[in-house]
């Protein structure tokens, strides 16, 4: 499994982040939206969201809070994203994030 691997995530050479887990990436069927983890900060452990960037635009149209633990994406339903919150002590849930049209 090993330690998450944060980085610059580029989008046809334009920066749309700096903190994003290199194996997280999850593009939508048809392209036109990508879905990531991103570190929020690292304080005693990961703090992390979920955020999902339309690909035409290359702007940010969805972020889920700032949780500790991490924050995967797991696939696009109609309307949403659905990912996993996995923490230490809690362990781990499935949630929704909605998406704009």
């Amino acid at each position: 499994m090993g330690s998450p691997q944060y980085g610059e995530l580029l989008l046809d050479g334009v920066p749309l982040s700096r903190r994003i887990e290199a194996r997280s990436l999850l593009w939508s069927d048809d392209g036109t939206r990508l879905a990531a983890q991103e570190l929020v900060e690292w304080y005693d452990g990961p703090t992390t969201c979920v955020v999902v960037f339309d690909t035409r635009t290359r702007a940010r149209v969805a972020e889920s809070p700032a949780r500790d633990g991490l924050d995967t994406p797991l696939r696009f339903e109609p309307g949403s994203l659905v990912y996993r919150h996995w923490h230490h002590r809690a362990g781990e849930r499935e949630m929704k994030l909605p998406l704009p049209d």
